[in-house]
């Protein structure tokens, strides 16, 4: 999806947690558990079907969701039991409504199936990202951008001194997005390019054990 000014505004991100749902029938649904600076506006999801269609998506009635800021809700209609629940790149406790029937913590790879089919809704209790297994600078998006665009990078480790910084063209630093310690995990940085020219730009993300550079293009 796009904006008018051809900004892309929906996707998803590899390093997003996917909570991937599947039906007795095999019909298959993934909702994803956003990180960083991300206007959850952009996913919100059609109105839900009539009553016995298949649907699933959160209860706010996005296809993504911040599951660090609040509980949040899944809703489940139209399925046929026993329904799987597979989590990607996230830690989460799941329960139904009453806490009763299901109460299951779920690390990152593990799946379940849910046969009661009173179960109608689930709730997400908590939200934490996996820890990521390896150093990665991601490219930025949107690129090319008009003015903002965000930058995102994984920590296997905690790391003591953690430097993302943008040059210019001709490698002149334009500024510092982070220049302090940081603790194992995926961070998301916004850079706000209403004060620099159009071109070219280069990004570094520096640390003792790991350098990486990529570039990214302002269109004003």
């Amino acid at each position: 999806m796009s904006k008018s000014n051809g900004d892309v505004v929906q996707y998803f991100k590899e390093s997003w947690g996917q909570i991937i749902l599947t039906d007795a029938a095999g019909r298959s649904y993934t909702l994803y558990a956003t990180s960083g600076d991300v206007d959850l506006n952009n996913y919100e999801l059609p109105p839900a079907p009539p009553a016995g269609n298949f649907d699933i998506r959160f209860s706010s009635g996005r296809i993504a969701e911040d599951l660090n800021t609040a509980t949040q809700s899944i809703s489940m209609n139209g399925i046929q039991y026993p329904v799987s629940v597979e989590v990607r790149n996230l830690n989460i406790t799941l329960q139904d409504e009453s806490g009763k029937e299901l109460n299951a913590e779920l690390k990152s790879g593990d799946k379940i199936s849910i046969a009661n089919e009173s179960i109608h809704k689930l709730l997400l209790i908590s939200g934490e990202m996996a820890t990521p297994s390896t150093y990665e600078l991601s490219q930025n998006y949107p690129n090319p951008f008009n003015p903002s665009t965000v930058i995102e990078f994984s920590l296997p480790e905690d790391v003591s001194n953690v430097k993302l910084t943008i040059y210019n063209a001709i490698g002149e630093k334009v500024t510092d997005l982070v220049n302090s310690s940081l603790k194992a995990g995926k961070y998301s940085y916004q850079w706000n390019a209403r004060n620099v020219a159009t071109g070219m730009y280069i990004y570094e993300l520096r640390t003792d054990k790991f350098v990486s550079v990529k570039k990214m293009v302002l269109l004003k």
